[in-house]
């Protein structure tokens, strides 16, 4: 299992949020499902928030979103500066059959993408 970092960029959390036009800022992933050659994937969080207009307008429960690795990567607009770069990880990885029991993980600031595939989610 691949662990992947993404370098730091120079855009504030702020910034990104005003760049948006339509979108959801999700926290707290919940699910993950990769195919065996990492290339499709669905992603689901615990919560986000719908960002309109480039402002936060409310809470989003249970948003999930999906792609297809390589053009979801093309996709990405901004990376959040050093400051909001945070480490994240898991101590098993989900696949296997029993279950494989190693750390993955991945260390990331926040980041923009576009025309990304968001379903699910209710308006809390």
């Amino acid at each position: 299992m691949a662990n992947l970092n993404v370098e730091p960029g120079t855009s504030t959390l702020a910034e990104m949020i005003a760049s948006i036009e339509r979108g959801v800022l999700m926290r707290t992933n919940v699910s993950w499902s990769i195919d065996d050659s990492r290339n499709k994937f669905q992603f689901g969080c615990e919560w986000g928030e719908l960002v309109e207009g480039g402002r936060v307008r409310g809470v989003v429960k249970n948003p999930n979103y999906r792609g297809v690795s390589a053009n979801f990567w093309r996709s990405l607009r901004l990376v959040g500066a050093p400051d909001s770069f945070e480490i994240h990880g898991t101590l098993y990885c989900g696949k296997g059959e029993p279950n494989q029991g190693i750390h993955t993980g991945h260390a990331s600031p926040p980041c923009v993408f576009a025309d990304v595939a968001v379903f699910g989610g209710d308006a809390a």
